[in-house]
């Protein structure tokens, strides 16, 4: 929920600044893999397209080495929305490998509605990324992978669950994305998270788990 609130907070500032967003979630693909992805793709007033990472948080060295990489990739200029930098080594690569940062103010000014608007596109799309996913259900193959991440901590032991490699695993999750049977998730946790609520929800409409019954007081 925060990477999306984020990701929502970041999309207005930009567009005050004059940016406009063009497309979210752009897979970064080489040679026909799917390598990576940019939270947007904006254009500014005189036309230059950048590819934009959000941070949550301050601006790391790592951020930005990722950053480059992916816009390099994609042929677009990088750009970085984040609360500031971690540290002065991040603020010198930013410079030296012309990254453009624009960092949020701690305290932005968001009146309610605004908030409102904020909160409820984030859950929307928490929702519809369920919804859209339900179709994963049907296909064997999908439901197996999301078995075994539902039952790792990491993804090397959902790998060897699945009797495949770590490369192989990653491409079946990438081709899962492609085929929109599960969204752009940063993170194993989330990913496995994830696996877990969808493998729930079949579990309930094949009638595998018995909703509680609560007694009424008094």
């Amino acid at each position: 929920m925060r990477a999306r609130t984020s990701l929502e907070v970041a999309k207005r500032f930009l567009e005050q600044l004059g940016y406009r967003v063009l497309r979210e979630h752009v897979p970064v693909v080489l040679r026909g893999v799917e390598v990576g992805e940019v939270d947007l793709v904006v254009e500014d007033a005189e036309g230059r397209r950048y590819a934009v990472e959000v941070k949550a948080g301050r601006l790391s060295v790592s951020g930005v080495r990722q950053a480059k990489v992916n816009s390099d990739l994609l042929g677009l200029t990088p750009l970085i929305v984040a609360r500031g930098y971690s540290d002065d080594a991040a603020r010198v690569l930013a410079e030296e490998l012309g990254v453009k940062v624009v960092s949020l103010p701690d305290l932005m000014a968001v009146d309610e509605v605004e908030l409102y608007s904020i909160v409820r596109a984030a859950l929307e799309d928490a929702v519809l990324d369920i919804v859209c996913s339900l179709s994963v259900l049907e296909d064997p193959k999908a439901v197996e992978v999301l078995e075994a991440i539902a039952s790792s901590e990491r993804l090397e032991q959902a790998a060897e669950l699945l009797g495949v490699e770590v490369r192989e695993l990653e491409a079946r999750l990438a081709d899962m994305r492609r085929r929109g049977l599960i969204p752009p998730l940063v993170g194993y946790k989330r990913l496995r998270a994830y696996a877990t609520a969808l493998l729930i929800l079949k579990k309930l409409a094949l009638g595998e788990i018995r909703p509680i019954k609560t007694r009424g007081l008094g």
